[in-house]
C-alpha cells in the first residue's frame, strides 16, 4: 500500500512537471526572464529526478533472487541518491550560475503576460501535487506527527516529491516577485536574484535529501520506537528469558531486518517433551536399572529432543513475530 501511493505521487509528480517545464522553457523564449529560465530548469530538474524515484521503486520491488538474497529494496534510495545529485546539479548549479550570470551581463528581460500566466498555472499544478504528496504522507505515518514521519520515514521517494514541489510553490513566488520587481524598477537585477535564490532553494534540498539517502544506503538502524516494541515483544515470550545484541537494518521503503541473541528458557521449553518422557523406560523404571549404553542414549535422545523443541519455538516465535510486525522481512534469531 506504501509503495502504491509512493508510485501515484511520483507518477503525477513526473507528468506535472514535464508539461510545465515545456510552458515554462517557451514563456523563458518570448522574455528571456532570469528567472523564468531558473524556474525552467528547476522543473525540468524535478521532472527528471522524480521519473528516477519512480524508476527506483520500480526496480527495488523486484524479488530476491540467487544473486540478491535480500531482494532489490536498496535501489530505491540508490536511485533517490542520484536524483539528489540531479537537483543540485541542474537545478541549483545552472539555476545560480544563470542569476550570477545575468548580474554580471546587467542582462534586462522584456516579461510579459504569458510569464505570469505560465507560472500561475504552475503553482496552481505544483499544489496540487504537493497536496497529493501530503495525503500519501498522511495515509503513511499512522499514530506518529507529520513532522515526526518525515524525521523517520524509509522511503525516500515521497519525501522528496514533497519537498521538491513544496521548494517548487516557493520557487514559483520568488520568480514571480523578481519578474514583478524588474517590470517595476525596470531593471534586470531583481530578476537574477530571484534566479540565485530559487537555486539556493534547491540546493538545500538537494543536500538534505543526499544526507538522508545516504544513511539508508549505508543501512540505518529501524526507528528505535520500533525496535524497542520488537524486543519488548520478545520479552514477553515464556520461552525467552534474555535479549542481548539485537542488530537492525532499513533494507526498503517499511522493510527492515532484525537480528538478536536471546536466552532460552529450558524450562519452559522442556513442557514440550513432558508427555515423551513419561513414557521412556529410564524415566519409568528409574536409571538404577538402567545400563551404561541406555543411560547414554537417552541423554543422546533428550538433547535430540530438545534441539527440535528449540527449533520449532524459533520457528513459532519468528511467524509471531512477522504477523505482529509486517515490516519485518528478515528476522535472525540466534541462542546466546
Amino acid at each position: 500500500m506504501a509503495d502504491t501511493g509512493s508510485k501515484g505521487a511520483v507518477l503525477a509528480a513526473v507528468v506535472v512537471n514535464v508539461f510545465i517545464t515545456i510552458l515554462k522553457f517557451v514563456a523563458f523564449g518570448v522574455s528571456g526572464s532570469g528567472s523564468m529560465f531558473s524556474e525552467a530548469m528547476h522543473t525540468l530538474a524535478d521532472a527528471g529526478n522524480q521519473f528516477l524515484l519512480f524508476l527506483g521503486i520500480r526496480r527495488s520491488e523486484r524479488p530476491a533472487d540467487a544473486t540478491f538474497h535480500y531482494g532489490y529494496g536498496y535501489e530505491r534510495f540508490l536511485f533517490a541518491l542520484l536524483s539528489a545529485v540531479g537537483i543540485f546539479v541542474l537545478g541549483c548549479g545552472v539555476t545560480i550560475y544563470h542569476g550570477i550570470d545575468g548580474l554580471i551581463e546587467g542582462h534586462k528581460p522584456h516579461p510579459g503576460w504569458l510569464d505570469f500566466t505560465v507560472l500561475g498555472i504552475g503553482f496552481v499544478l505544483d499544489g496540487w501535487v504537493l497536496l497529493k504528496a501530503i495525503s500519501v504522507v498522511r495515509k503513511q505515518k499512522g499514530s506518529l506527527g507529520f513532522f515526526q514521519y518525515l524525521r523517520s520515514t524509509s522511503d525516500p521517494t515521497v519525501l522528496a516529491v514533497l519537498f521538491e514541489d513544496c521548494v517548487a510553490c516557493v520557487g514559483v513566488l520568488i520568480a514571480l516577485g523578481g519578474i514583478g520587481f524588474s517590470v517595476a524598477f525596470n531593471s534586470g537585477v531583481p530578476d537574477a536574484i530571484g534566479s540565485i535564490l530559487i537555486g539556493i532553494l534547491l540546493g538545500i534540498v538537494a543536500v538534505w535529501l543526499g544526507f538522508k539517502n545516504r544513511a539508508l544506503i549505508l543501512g540505518v538502524a529501524i526507528p528505535r520506537d520500533i525496535e524497542q516494541k520488537i524486543v519488548d515483544w520478545l520479552k514477553s515470550q515464556p520461552s525467552i528469558e534474555a535479549v542481548h545484541a539485537v542488530q537492525s537494518r532499513v533494507i526498503g521503503s517499511d522493510q527492515f531486518k532484525f537480528k538478536a541473541e536471546v536466552d532460552f528458557s529450558g524450562r519452559a521449553i522442556s513442557q514440550a517433551l513432558v508427555g515423551w518422557l513419561e513414557n521412556e523406560p529410564v524415566v519409568k523404571t528409574g536409571a538404577a536399572d538402567q545400563t551404561p549404553e541406555q543411560r547414554l542414549e537417552f541423554a543422546r535422545v533428550f538433547a535430540e529432543k530438545m534441539m527440535q523443541a528449540q527449533g520449532a519455538e524459533v520457528n513459532r516465535i519468528e511467524e509471531e513475530m512477522r504477523k505482529a510486525f509486517p515490516q519485518l522481512l528478515f528476522i535472525d534469531l540466534e541462542a546466546h
